[in-house]
């Protein structure tokens, strides 16, 4: 057989087309702007793509987004000002994709009234426009006109005799090269002259010689031609034929050149790809596998080198595979392939590699070539043989599955030796391993483990007696660095031996050991640097420190792809590379970083085998999985990409009081600021990623209110509901699949407006309410008490004017009557008389001073009490003392317990003179705090004590208790009282 090598299929198509939401299939123009987004031209309007959602903007008056033509034919694109012109229904358009509205230029329509054909947007955002004029009686010309945003200039005017074929393109010296069916290519620099005109190309178009041929130049100034008479691609310089670069029977007609310098050239239904190193591939059978159509109208390329197709039954998207990997022996048909087991050197030089598929040998050249090895006598020989040793000095390797196997590749023969079926199974994963001795170890429990001498086939058990647990069955051999009298065995269900070469068990790692494996099942060992590198069935990596018997676990929690890990390969003593059932992990053990490989990157299939990685001399690294071998070095993939800045697509806003849904497409990057009754906010954001899209993880954080980063899935979207008033920050990343973040995440500045009764000015108004309304009460009562007060004092006054006069001049009337009577009875009668107005008299004066305003001082009642004790003690005989001690007599006590007070201070003199036999009374009056102790003592006795208890002491109860006071009454050794007035200040 002779040797062959499967290429590596080198791009991934994907299609968008009406059944993924496009609204006309029909994909005439492309362009990407500065925020990513997709704007796309078709016969039905212009279509507006972030990644989710379709925005269509067209003719039809019921959309919000009109714009007057629809039929879209080519587009130019000016970042500066964010504006797009387009030709519709051949005529000359612009739009803002800030506003996204239609823009009017008047003198655009007032001086081009013929068919705008093709347009061209130069580096200094010059507009050159193809206007095509058809004159009756008159040949139709072709007018090259420039506008620079203020005015028009003609630059030439070209007749032509038969079909309109036209087209301009800009070269990377800023000068336009336009293309003609009569005149070929001429040159323009930026003031109009005429820098270069020839004819490259004549063909017959239906009897007519015409001379058009389009042009494309790269950034380096090449000049591709596309000769229609001949079809394919030439070279030219300075309008000079320097060779043909491809020959083809079809003409191109459309070329873009990518960010690697790469460039894509299109025919009419057919894809070339010129890489840098000058190498021209056919994708048409590519993309024809994924889209039926019949002309490609165009071609882009995106901000992430993505190539997009317009065609006229859908968008084509072509990614380009980063070339960081080499794949060996991939079956190109999706899915299983040829799927590798084991991978070793051999003498020349070169790889041999299991495929466990057809149970066959391949030999891997250098330069990753790869051919069957011709076994003369191979059958079903290596079946369910999985683990190779490398005899490299003899050009040997030995297996097993039931038996001993050699592989003599000297003379590509193959020897099975029987008498070793005891101490194997087939069934099982029969690990072997060439000992530094260069002995063989064998064996598939630890009963039937032997060491074998490669030569001369002699062996012996390792364990001289059957250890007592014979139960388990052994996955993997590693030989210790450490200590070569060591081997480390990986188990299938029991976690990790520690053997002695002596027939000893020296230690075994389990889940419930110290330190704890994470899982039992072993699937690859690897010791390098005193640590061992463990992967298993289920818990990720295990990296147990030799020295310290410290064990670390890195899972699918810390970042890894999937936690059945197959082989661990070391890169140095901080960087591991792992093979998963989920792509490869290249583990940076001190920053804890992880970047990931999956299919869409390159390697050969997303699951990897045990027992099939191979490192190199050169650092090559070699990983056999389910489709082929993925060969790459580590320095191709120590570049982390940068993912494309994330695009804030629309904001969503329930307002509960409107009952309405208010829709926000275009972001100021000015707060969103919220009503109190926007109940629900909803954000859709995307990434322009557009071939990848569903490979990206977001995460979000709303500071403010959350503090911490919440993960989301793929969903490209989030919903808050009655968020509380206040300022808040929504914060969004990405996070590719291979574990690459967004350096340019989303932060949207939101402010939730409190309700009105929330808010400070209303909270202000409250309290100035309150304070007017705290203020008119206080004047209103303020008022009222001095009303009361005149009422008080007009009272009292005419109480002492006109009453008191009178009864004064009642009792001096009777007393005058009792002076002239001569009849005892009615002396007597008078005198009664006489006192009962003298006495009511008194009274009055009390109750007029009592209620007099102008009497509210303490100095009034002290005063007053001088004057009773004056009146009433002194004739009596009776000395006393009032001890006010620093009494302020300016402070004003309240007029009810200033009355109470004094009135229980009249009752007590009273009984003083009624019922004491005293020569001297002491009174007490101190206020403390607003509280008033008042107090009066007598030195005599009581003279009948059964006298004292009546009336009188009721009354000075009763009294006390109208003001809340508490009275205590002192009847020993005289007469006393004790009085408590509350609050009287």
């Amino acid at each position: 057989m002779n040797p062959f090598l499967f290429a590596q299929n080198t791009i991934q198509v994907k299609t968008l087309t009406t059944e993924n939401g496009l609204h006309n299939r029909n994909v005439k123009a492309i362009l990407q702007d500065t925020d990513g987004i997709m704007w796309l031209g078709t016969e039905q309007g212009i279509i507006k793509y972030d990644g989710n959602t379709f925005t269509i903007f067209n003719s039809n008056k019921n959309n919000p987004n009109f714009i007057p033509f629809e039929d879209i034919k080519q587009f130019q694109y000016n970042p500066l000002r964010q504006t797009l012109w387009y030709i519709a229904n051949d005529r000359l358009f612009a739009f803002s994709l800030k506003s996204e509205t239609f823009i009017s230029h008047q003198r655009i329509v007032e001086e081009i009234k013929g068919k705008v054909i093709e347009i061209l947007l130069d580096k200094n955002n010059n507009l050159w426009l193809i206007e095509g004029v058809e004159k009756p009686n008159s040949k139709p010309v072709q007018l090259l006109k420039k506008y620079d945003g203020e005015q028009i200039e003609l630059i030439k005017s070209y007749e032509r005799n038969t079909t309109g074929f036209t087209s301009l393109e800009l070269t990377p010296k800023n000068t336009i090269c336009w293309a003609t069916i009569n005149h070929g290519v001429t040159l323009f620099d930026q003031n109009g002259l005429i820098l270069d005109n020839k004819i490259l190309d004549t063909y017959d178009w239906l009897g007519k010689d015409l001379h058009f041929g389009e042009s494309f130049f790269n950034a380096k100034g090449q000049h591709y031609y596309f000769p229609i008479s001949s079809g394919g691609i030439d070279l030219y310089e300075d309008f000079e034929f320097i060779g043909t670069l491809f020959k083809h029977q079809e003409p191109f007609y459309k070329a873009v050149e990518n960010t690697n310098g790469g460039i894509w050239f299109a025919t009419k239904k057919e894809l070339f790809y010129l890489n840098p190193s000058g190498e021209i591939k056919n994708y048409t059978t590519d993309i024809n596998a994924k889209l039926d159509y019949e002309n490609i109208n165009h071609l882009f390329i995106d901000a992430t080198n993505l190539l997009w197709i317009a065609t006229d039954n859908g968008l084509i998207k072509v990614k380009q595979n980063l070339q960081n990997f080499q794949s060996i022996l991939k079956n190109k048909n999706e899915g299983w392939g040829r799927s590798f087991r084991s991978i070793f050197p051999l003498k020349n030089g070169n790889l041999a590699a299991l495929c466990e598929t057809e149970w066959q040998l391949y030999e891997i050249s250098k330069n990753d070539a790869a051919k069957p090895i011709p076994f003369k006598n191979l059958g079903l020989k290596l079946h369910n043989a999985k683990f190779f040793v490398s005899d490299t000095s003899n050009n040997k390797a030995y297996s097993v599955n039931d038996e001993l196997i050699e592989i003599n590749f000297e003379d590509t023969s193959i020897k099975t030796f029987p008498q070793f079926e005891p101490f194997l199974d087939g069934t099982e994963p029969n690990p072997i391993i060439q000992l530094n001795t260069g002995e063989l170890l064998t064996g598939h429990r630890l009963s039937k483990l032997i060491r074998i001498q490669p030569e001369t086939k002699a062996y012996k058990p390792l364990f001289k007696t059957p250890p007592k647990e014979d139960q388990y069955i052994l996955r993997c051999f590693e030989q210790s660095q450490l200590d070569p009298e060591t081997i480390w065995v990986g188990t299938q269900n029991h976690g990790i031996l520690k053997l002695n070469l002596n027939g000893s068990i020296e230690k075994i790692y389990t889940i419930h050991s110290i330190p704890a494996l994470s899982k039992n099942i072993i699937l690859s060992l690897n010791e390098v640097n005193s640590k061992l590198y463990i992967g298993t069935y289920g818990g990720g990596i295990n990296i147990l420190d030799l020295k310290n018997q410290q064990l670390q676990v890195i899972n699918q929690e810390r970042g890894l792809t999937n936690d059945n890990v197959v082989s661990i390969l070391t890169i140095d003593t901080n960087k591991i590379i792992a093979a998963t059932y989920k792509g490869l992990n290249l583990i940076d053990l001190d920053k804890n970083s992880f970047q990931k490989f999956f299919e869409q990157d390159g390697i050969t299939h997303n699951e990897f085998n045990y027992t099939s990685a191979y490192k190199s001399e050169s650092d090559q690294f070699y990983f056999g999985g389910l489709n082929g071998i993925t060969k790459f070095s580590v320095e191709n993939l120590s570049k982390k990409r940068d993912l494309p800045a994330m695009n804030l697509t629309q904001i969503e806003l329930f307002n509960q009081q409107k009952d309405s849904l208010i829709q926000l497409t275009k972001w100021n990057q000015k707060p969103v600021v919220l009503s109190p009754y926007d109940i629900n906010l909803k954000v859709d954001w995307s990434i322009p990623d557009y071939f990848h899209k569903d490979y990206y993880s977001y995460y979000t954080k709303m500071e403010g209110l959350e503090n911490q980063w919440f993960y989301q899935g793929h969903t490209n979207s989030i919903r808050y509901n009655q968020l509380p008033a206040g300022s808040y920050e929504l914060k969004i990343k990405a996070v590719d699949i291979n574990g690459n973040e967004s350096k340019a995440g989303l932060m949207i500045p939101i402010v939730v407006n409190p309700i009105f009764y929330k808010t400070w000015w209303f909270l202000l108004l409250m309290i100035l309410c309150i304070a007017v309304i705290i203020y008119s009460v206080f004047q209103y009562r303020l008022h009222q008490a001095m009303e009361m007060e005149r009422l008080r004092t007009k009272i009292s006054s005419d109480l002492h004017d006109d009453v008191g006069s009178m009864l004064t001049g009642l009792a001096m009337q009777t007393e005058m009557l009792e002076m002239q009577a001569t009849n005892p009875n009615q002396k007597n009668k008078l005198h009664k008389i006489t006192h009962l107005s003298r006495s009511t008299i008194s009274h009055m004066r009390d109750l007029v001073w009592s209620i007099d305003s102008r009497r509210d001082t303490l100095g009034n009642l002290v005063e007053r009490m001088h004057e009773l004790a004056e009146e009433l003690l002194l004739p009596a005989g009776i000395s006393y003392q009032i001890d006010i001690d620093d009494l302020n007599l300016q402070k004003k006590i309240n007029f009810n317990s200033r009355r109470n007070l004094y009135l229980i201070y009249k009752e007590a003199i009273n009984n003083i003179i009624k019922h004491s036999d005293a020569k001297q009374v002491k009174i007490k009056l101190n206020i403390n705090k607003g509280n008033c102790e008042f107090s009066i003592k007598d030195n005599g006795h009581i003279k009948v004590k059964k006298q004292v208890s009546g009336f009188g002491l009721a009354n000075m109860k009763m009294r006390a208790q109208s003001i809340n006071a508490d009275l205590k009454f002192d009847l020993e050794d005289g007469f006393g009282i004790y009085l408590f007035i509350p609050n009287v200040a």
